[in-house]
Protein backbone atom coordinates (compact mmCIF):
# COMPACT_ATOMS: atom_id res chain seq x y z
CA UNK A 1 0.00 0.00 0.00
CA UNK A 2 2.95 2.62 0.76
CA UNK A 3 4.23 1.90 -2.60
CA UNK A 4 1.01 2.73 -4.31
CA UNK A 5 0.80 5.77 -2.31
CA UNK A 6 4.85 6.95 -3.26
CA UNK A 7 4.02 5.85 -7.07
CA UNK A 8 0.93 7.80 -6.63
CA UNK A 9 3.01 11.27 -5.34
CA UNK A 10 1.22 11.24 -1.51
CA UNK A 11 4.06 10.32 0.03
CA UNK A 12 7.97 11.43 -0.66
CA UNK A 13 9.03 7.87 0.85
CA UNK A 14 8.63 5.43 3.52
CA UNK A 15 10.24 4.36 6.83
CA UNK A 16 11.57 7.50 7.67
CA UNK A 17 8.45 9.41 9.57
CA UNK A 18 10.01 8.44 13.25
CA UNK A 19 13.22 9.68 12.68
CA UNK A 20 12.27 12.96 11.40
CA UNK A 21 9.55 13.11 14.80
CA UNK A 22 13.08 12.84 16.44
CA UNK A 23 15.38 14.89 14.48
CA UNK A 24 12.57 17.91 14.65
CA UNK A 25 12.24 16.95 18.71
CA UNK A 26 15.88 17.30 18.90
CA UNK A 27 16.05 20.48 16.64
CA UNK A 28 13.48 22.31 18.29
CA UNK A 29 14.68 21.50 22.14
CA UNK A 30 11.86 19.23 22.98
CA UNK A 31 12.09 15.60 24.63
CA UNK A 32 11.86 12.81 22.38
CA UNK A 33 8.45 11.42 22.43
CA UNK A 34 7.60 7.97 23.32
CA UNK A 35 6.49 5.55 20.25
CA UNK A 36 4.00 2.93 20.90
CA UNK A 37 3.09 -0.03 18.54
CA UNK A 38 -0.34 -0.97 20.30
CA UNK A 39 -3.79 -2.64 18.30
CA UNK A 40 -2.17 -2.98 14.84
CA UNK A 41 -1.35 1.31 15.05
CA UNK A 42 1.42 3.81 15.92
CA UNK A 43 0.97 5.57 19.12
CA UNK A 44 3.11 9.02 19.63
CA UNK A 45 3.18 10.67 22.91
CA UNK A 46 4.85 14.43 23.22
CA UNK A 47 5.90 15.22 26.64
CA UNK A 48 7.44 18.04 28.78
CA UNK A 49 7.16 21.93 27.67
CA UNK A 50 6.35 23.39 24.34
CA UNK A 51 9.49 25.45 23.31
CA UNK A 52 8.56 28.73 22.77
CA UNK A 53 10.44 30.93 20.18
CA UNK A 54 10.58 35.09 20.79
CA UNK A 55 8.73 34.69 17.44
CA UNK A 56 5.71 32.45 18.73
CA UNK A 57 5.51 34.68 22.41
CA UNK A 58 5.82 38.07 20.15
CA UNK A 59 2.76 36.86 18.41
CA UNK A 60 0.88 35.79 21.40
CA UNK A 61 1.66 38.79 22.85
CA UNK A 62 0.02 40.75 20.39
CA UNK A 63 -2.97 38.12 19.83
CA UNK A 64 -3.68 39.12 23.41
CA UNK A 65 -3.11 43.13 23.56
CA UNK A 66 -5.52 42.98 20.73
CA UNK A 67 -8.17 40.75 22.47
CA UNK A 68 -7.47 43.08 25.55
CA UNK A 69 -8.01 46.03 23.83
CA UNK A 70 -11.10 45.56 22.35
CA UNK A 71 -12.85 44.13 25.48
CA UNK A 72 -11.29 47.06 27.21
CA UNK A 73 -12.75 49.40 24.24
CA UNK A 74 -16.23 47.69 24.38
CA UNK A 75 -16.41 48.67 28.27
CA UNK A 76 -15.35 52.27 28.47
CA UNK A 77 -17.76 52.94 25.51
CA UNK A 78 -20.33 51.26 26.98
CA UNK A 79 -19.63 52.83 30.53
CA UNK A 80 -19.43 56.51 28.29
CA UNK A 81 -22.84 55.86 26.49
CA UNK A 82 -24.38 55.62 29.57
CA UNK A 83 -22.81 58.17 31.21
CA UNK A 84 -24.60 60.54 28.29
CA UNK A 85 -27.38 59.00 28.39
CA UNK A 86 -27.64 60.01 32.38
CA UNK A 87 -26.85 63.44 31.83
CA UNK A 88 -28.85 64.03 28.90
CA UNK A 89 -32.12 62.67 31.32
CA UNK A 90 -31.08 65.10 34.21
CA UNK A 91 -30.84 67.93 31.64
CA UNK A 92 -34.17 66.95 30.30
CA UNK A 93 -35.37 66.88 33.75
CA UNK A 94 -34.31 70.71 34.10
CA UNK A 95 -36.09 71.78 31.35
CA UNK A 96 -38.00 69.89 29.06
CA UNK A 97 -37.69 72.35 25.98
CA UNK A 98 -33.94 72.03 26.05
CA UNK A 99 -32.43 71.49 22.37
CA UNK A 100 -30.32 69.26 20.69
CA UNK A 101 -27.39 72.35 20.88
CA UNK A 102 -27.81 72.96 24.30
CA UNK A 103 -27.60 69.42 25.40
CA UNK A 104 -24.38 69.41 23.06
CA UNK A 105 -22.84 72.18 24.99
CA UNK A 106 -24.37 70.40 28.38
CA UNK A 107 -22.51 66.92 27.60
CA UNK A 108 -19.79 68.05 25.39
CA UNK A 109 -20.24 65.94 22.16
CA UNK A 110 -21.70 66.77 18.62
CA UNK A 111 -25.25 67.33 18.10
CA UNK A 112 -25.11 64.23 15.49
CA UNK A 113 -24.16 62.04 18.71
CA UNK A 114 -27.08 63.94 20.58
CA UNK A 115 -29.82 62.92 18.05
CA UNK A 116 -28.07 59.03 17.84
CA UNK A 117 -28.23 59.20 22.16
CA UNK A 118 -31.89 60.89 21.99
CA UNK A 119 -33.19 58.00 19.13
CA UNK A 120 -31.65 55.24 21.12
CA UNK A 121 -33.73 56.97 24.86
CA UNK A 122 -36.53 57.16 23.03
CA UNK A 123 -36.46 53.67 21.47
CA UNK A 124 -35.85 52.04 25.34
CA UNK A 125 -38.67 54.24 26.26
CA UNK A 126 -36.90 56.51 28.51
CA UNK A 127 -37.87 59.70 26.84
CA UNK A 128 -40.54 60.96 24.16
CA UNK A 129 -40.78 63.63 22.05
CA UNK A 130 -44.54 65.96 22.54
CA UNK A 131 -45.33 67.99 19.61
CA UNK A 132 -42.84 68.65 16.62
CA UNK A 133 -38.89 69.35 16.66
CA UNK A 134 -39.82 72.95 16.84
CA UNK A 135 -42.06 74.56 19.43
CA UNK A 136 -42.46 70.64 21.33
CA UNK A 137 -40.59 69.13 24.48
CA UNK A 138 -39.64 66.27 25.90
CA UNK A 139 -40.61 64.25 28.53
CA UNK A 140 -38.98 61.52 30.99
CA UNK A 141 -40.77 58.48 30.81
CA UNK A 142 -41.42 57.31 34.43
CA UNK A 143 -41.28 53.86 35.52
CA UNK A 144 -44.51 53.79 36.56
CA UNK A 145 -45.82 55.09 33.64
CA UNK A 146 -45.21 51.60 31.71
Amino acid sequence: MAAAFFRAGYIESWGRGIDKIKNECKNAGAFEPDIRYDFGGVQVTFTGEIPVTGEVLSEMSQKLSQKLSQKLSQKMSQKMSQKMSQKILLAINENKKITRAELSQIVNVTSRTIARNLKKLQEQNLIRRIGPDNGGHWEVIEKADE
